[in-house]
């Protein structure tokens, strides 16, 4: 059940429907954040009604931790500082290491009188009398019925903020996004958590086109023109019809507009006109200008190089045609194995290098059974994807995806199933109020002028934080950059290189 479903219902239902265990395996992310952000409306109210102070989402000054609620006061018989976190559990509450570790971190500040948790769908949870004993502040633990019977003291408020939690999550990124914050600040704790998950054995890549692109891959939209040349091209000799190179590009401009904008519409088009010939054409123009490298696929190189004990990247899932990251490996001599079919798998001493859209190395003849890839390269390609969801491919990148900590590089991350597959990913895992596990290395949408106006400046941040927020609820963080070109040193900080 929906939270918009339930909202007919009294505070005492609508609470108890939601959190119910039958239903809590369904709820998403976004569904999540909106109880969330519930529980800490009707709270804010409570407090303040009591002549006493209550911020939301706090974060306390040089303190690399947020709060879900703060009251620097106190209420009830709560004196002093407290601090309230809420944790919402969807499959019975068996994943307490969160709540030992927010507790764990939360004692080492030494400037928290009372930690109020809130436990929803836990089930019956308590801490050894012993490890009580040691905190250095007053732990209350508060369940389902507490939050109801905060809100039944008013229902009208309860029920309001029911219907617009839509606009009130949005208006508070705006309202954060306005507020002068400290980007670099959140960059640097994000890329210290990957170094972490680095130095743990647990990461995934997953590679784009913008991987390949330095080193002289051809991009998608040049792919494209290309192959709409090389077609019109073709039909034009057949007939005995000479054309020239600005009477080609005017035809492929005509063509791309009289074919929609929509660019597996445009594939699937080109597809059907070069029949059996369709890959060759693509591999040529693919490979027309390559270089063979890039400082970006060096240091991707570089970061499968486990460091000393360690194994370093467990795998890599490509979503490009082409086999430079291979070739940068084999110059590296660090052991891989390319894996674009159902049944052919990677050693233990091997990375796996996941070719799910496809793969047209240059050098076929190093290959076997090269038929069994299937090309994503047009409608037809990606609905096989979506309809298939036992396809290798799609259990691959799941797999990865629930159970690993993935980093995007070079993709826009607009790609349909991939998003699909990020949201099933996060319903399946337990650990919903952990921090986002995935990071996606992206670059700012600027707004190209010198002299810009603090309006403008703060429109760019509020769409950073909205964007942040979308991908958040996909359980992806996402890494700013300003140009492509700090990627390879920001791999190198994630690796461990130059990482204070």
């Amino acid at each position: 059940m929906t939270i918009k479903g339930v909202l007919s219902m009294d505070v005492k239902n609508t609470l108890s429907e939601l959190i119910s265990f039958e239903n809590n395996s369904n709820l998403s992310l976004r569904e999540i954040r909106k109880f969330e952000k519930l529980i800490l409306v009707m709270l804010k109210d409570y407090v303040t009604k009591q002549g006493k102070t209550f911020k939301s989402e706090y974060r306390p000054p040089n303190k690399k931790i947020r709060y879900d609620g703060y009251a620097p006061d106190g209420f009830d018989d709560f004196e002093g500082k407290t601090v309230i976190e809420i944790k919402i559990f969807r499959f019975g509450g068996h994943s307490f290491n969160i709540v030992y570790d927010m507790i764990g971190r939360i004692s080492m500040l030494d400037d928290v009188d009372n930690v109020i948790l809130i436990l929803i769908g836990a089930g019956k949870f308590e801490l050894p009398k012993d490890v009580i004993n040691r905190l250095n502040f007053k732990l209350s633990i508060w369940d389902i019925n507490k939050i109801t019977e905060i809100s039944n003291k008013n229902p009208d408020l309860f029920n309001q903020t029911y219907a617009q939690l839509n606009t009130l999550i949005i208006k508070d990124t705006i309202t954060e996004g306005i507020k002068d914050t400290n980007s670099d600040e959140k960059r640097e704790t994000l890329i210290e958590l990957l170094h972490n998950e680095y130095n743990n054995d647990n990461i995934v890549l997953f590679l784009g086109a913008g991987v390949s692109m330095d080193a002289g891959i051809a991009s998608w939209d040049k792919l494209l023109s290309s192959l709409f040349v090389e077609l019109i091209k073709k039909e034009l000799i057949n007939n005995g019809i000479e054309i020239s190179i600005s009477e080609q590009t005017k035809i492929v401009e005509e063509m791309l507009n009289q074919n929609g904008t929509s660019p597996l519409l445009q594939a699937r088009f080109l597809r059907k006109g070069f029949e059996d010939n369709f890959e060759k054409n693509i591999s040529d123009i693919l490979y027309e200008n390559v270089k063979g490298s890039s400082k970006l696929l060096e240091e991707i190189g570089q970061m499968c190089i486990p460091n000393r004990g360690k194994i370093g990247v467990q795998a890599i899932v490509n979503y490009n045609f082409d086999d430079l990251i291979e070739k940068t490996l084999n110059k590296l001599r660090i052991p891989f194995h390319s894996i674009y079919g159902e049944g052919i798998n990677a050693n233990s001493n091997e990375i796996g290098i996941y070719h799910v859209h496809g793969f047209l190395p240059q050098s076929k003849d190093q290959y076997e059974d090269l038929g069994k890839s299937l090309l994503v390269f047009s409608e037809e390609g990606y609905h096989k994807l979506m309809v298939e969801p036992y396809h290798w491919a799609n259990i691959t990148q799941l797999n990865y995806m629930i159970n690993n900590t993935c980093v995007f590089i070079g993709l826009s991350m607009t790609d349909p199933n991939m998003r699909r597959l990020l949201e099933i990913a996060a319903r399946k895992r337990d650990d919903l109020n952990e921090e986002c596990k995935h990071y996606a290395i992206m670059k700012r949408f600027k707004i190209t002028n010198t002299k810009l106006s603090k309006a403008i400046n703060k429109f760019e941040s509020v769409n950073d934080l909205l964007q942040e927020a979308f991908f958040k609820e996909l359980g992806v963080n996402i890494l700013w950059i300003d140009d492509y070109k700090e990627i390879p040193n920001l791999l190198k900080k994630i690796k461990g290189q130059n990482f204070a």
